[in-house]
């Protein structure tokens, strides 16, 4: 989970892109989190366990 200002969590996802630790496309869409220009996203990860 990831809180800050849209361009901070912009930023951050597409830095953990870079380390192969999350596809952009895992994290959810920024939710308002209440406070001033605060936001937070939410990975989404599923993993095949056998």
């Amino acid at each position: 989970m990831l809180y800050g200002s849209l361009e901070v969590l912009d930023r951050t996802i597409k830095h953990l892109h870079t380390l192969h630790y999350a596809d952009p496309d895992d994290w959810s869409d920024p939710i308002p989190s209440g406070k001033d220009n605060q936001w937070m996203a939410v990975l989404i990860k599923h993993l095949l366990i056998e």
